[in-house]
């Protein structure tokens, strides 16, 4: 399937209709994609001897030599198509109110703070923004949230269920920012992962340090790493750095308990 099927099937299977002016011509939405790249066109924008019309990029790589017949053309700046796509807004799909142009939006998409976050609970298909997350996992699977601050240790208790064998804490950052601590029982014991929930990869890093101890058996271990910063799109992470609780600090096999774990956060 082509760039522009693909996007005609996420609009509904229909292309979008428009006129320019009370006499201009009837056009489609495809019409504003280049003829080579199929990439919205910004200015400038091309136009050759036979009509086609292609955006910068394409017309640097191909200097006065037609696309689609290899022969030798002319271009022109097509002045009432850049006014078009400079005209032409689009909203937002995420519901945020900033004004979008057409040839913009994939742009704002990726950067868009109000993109939505997956819930990674299995045969859960909710999404929204991390606010919006941080109540789902509250409201409808029970998971607890803490505030936390800084460059500062906490503890926090990690549930260590028989079934299911997986559970989740979430931490919210001083600055709004959200975590997941998940603990996944295995065969070599709890297998600590976290991560940042964010809808972007926005270039903010944290560091996070993990430390834990037992006085009666005198065992202690700690270490630090990067969080992967995620939008739980693909569930939880397979690639973070795992923190393994040794089995003898877990309860009795096929019993339920809590084990402390210390933690600090710090932003890079």
């Amino acid at each position: 399937m082509g760039k522009r099927e693909e996007r005609e099937k996420d609009e509904g299977g229909v292309s979008q209709r428009m006129k320019v002016g009370a006499a201009g011509p009837i056009f489609t939405i495809d019409d504003l994609d280049c003829s080579i790249c199929c990439h919205p066109m910004r200015p400038p924008i091309f136009q050759y001897t036979v009509g086609h019309t292609i955006c910068s990029s394409c017309h640097d790589k191909l200097p006065g030599k037609c696309y689609f017949f290899s022969l030798p053309t002319v271009y022109n700046r097509c002045n009432w198509l850049e006014y078009v796509v400079e005209s032409l807004k689009v909203a937002c799909p995420n519901g945020c109110t900033v004004s979008i142009k057409y040839y913009q939006k994939v742009e704002h998409e990726k950067e868009c703070l109000h993109a939505p976050c997956f819930c990674p609970i299995a045969n859960c298909g909710f999404s929204g923004p991390t606010a919006m997350l941080l109540e789902h996992f509250s409201s409808q699977h029970n998971l607890r949230s803490l505030e936390v601050p800084y460059s500062e240790w906490f503890g926090i208790y990690m549930h260590v269920n028989v079934d299911p064998p997986t559970s989740a804490t979430a931490l919210v950052g001083q600055d709004g920012h959200i975590f997941l601590v998940c603990m996944k029982l295995e065969s070599s014991g709890g297998v600590i992962k976290v991560c940042c929930v964010q809808p972007h990869n926005t270039g903010i890093k944290f560091k996070c340090a993990l430390a834990l101890s037992c006085t009666k058996t005198g065992y202690s271990q700690a270490t630090e790493f990067q969080t992967r910063n995620t939008n739980l799109y693909d569930g939880l992470p397979d690639d973070g750095f795992p923190f393994l609780v040794p089995k003898v600090l877990l309860p009795a096999a096929g019993t339920s308990g809590t084990i402390v774990v210390h933690m600090e956060l710090t932003p890079q």
